[in-house]
């Protein structure tokens, strides 16, 4: 006769049953995202030649500005890719504005310096703490270079759009770096490039929980703005601690975006989620690696593909900025 199963070994069966079923639904899910994003993305390499960026002309048609954002205000790798791209949109896509998530104070100088060679450049950017970095100082150069050749209509031009106004109140802060900007693009006349963390320009409220500073100018612009936020998995960063710079290693969960992307056949790629194919990112929202200026033990927050970010450089494994002594 079959052997007698009682209710408790009975209701076990059913629930490993369930566990593996949904083990492996989840798996099977990530795979063909896994896919997916092996299909789609494109891939980046440190010693890019600016050229290579020209898939960002689709991107970025009829854009007026565009957000450059970073997982954190220390890594070399993101300084790196973030300038290829300011290098070629410059050069061939006429941008003339590149705002920097610091004081015009700390900003007005140094762009003196880009268009007339005033000043002592690494002097200059000594009060600028983890923006102080060589790879900065490198992309400054070459502007000032770039600019020596051209009309004044045609120069690029440097600002600040935070202001030591805003640091009481963080909630109005990021309205208050939107409406400079706003200001300041539409008094150039001219597209417009910013440079400031994840968190600021996110166009949704799905990291921050509040209105960030991308929110106020997707309300402003529409679809003529463009967020492009910058990942990591694991690695090396600099950050503040009692008023000097210190690194820290990192590595996020693997359950994460960030875990996910790291399992992308390329170690640095860019994935745009205005892809006309199907998507499996739409409605899915999970966690990317989130590191402030201050070291903090919860390193994650959460996005929303498509509706935070128009598209992610993800760089699998980063290093710290290289800081000018």
């Amino acid at each position: 006769m079959p052997p007698v199963i009682n209710n408790s070994t009975m209701k076990t069966r059913i629930l490993i049953t369930f566990v593996l079923t949904i083990s492996s639904f989840l798996a099977h899910s990530q795979n063909k995202t896994l896919q997916w994003i092996n299909e789609n993305s494109i891939p980046l390499v440190e010693n890019s030649q600016s050229k290579n960026f020209s898939f960002l002309d689709s991107e970025l048609n009829e854009k007026t500005i565009l957000g450059l954002g970073e997982a954190s205000h220390g890594t070399h790798e993101f300084y790196i890719q973030k300038a290829h791209i300011i290098k070629y949109l410059i050069t061939n896509s006429n941008y003339r504005l590149l705002g920097f998530e610091l004081t015009q104070t700390n900003i007005s100088p140094i762009n003196d310096y880009l268009q007339n060679g005033n000043g002592d450049l690494k002097t200059l950017m000594k009060s600028l703490m983890l923006y102080n970095a060589q790879e900065i100082f490198d992309l400054f150069q070459w502007i000032k270079e770039y600019n020596q050749g051209q009309t004044a209509a045609k120069k690029v031009v440097l600002f600040g759009f935070d202001s030591e106004d805003f640091w009481h109140d963080p909630l109005t802060r990021d309205k208050g770096m939107a409406e400079i900007i706003i200001k300041t693009q539409k008094s150039e006349a001219s597209k417009a490039i910013i440079w400031s963390h994840n968190v600021h320009i996110a166009k949704d409220i799905t990291m921050a929980e509040v209105e960030a500073m991308g929110g106020y100018l997707k309300q402003e612009l529409g679809s003529k703005y463009y967020a492009l936020g910058f990942d990591t998995y694991k690695g090396s960063v600099n950050v503040i601690a009692e008023g000097k710079i210190t690194k820290h290693s990192f590595e996020s969960a693997p359950d994460t975006f960030s875990g996910l992307f790291s399992k992308a056949k390329d170690g640095q790629i860019f994935i745009s989620f205005n892809s006309k194919k199907s998507n499996p990112f739409t409605q899915t929202k999970n966690k990317i690696t989130n590191i402030y200026s201050v070291w903090t033990n919860d390193r994650a927050l959460p996005i929303l593909p498509g509706s935070d970010f128009d598209a992610i450089v993800f760089i699998r494994e980063t290093t710290a900025s290289l800081i000018i002594e």
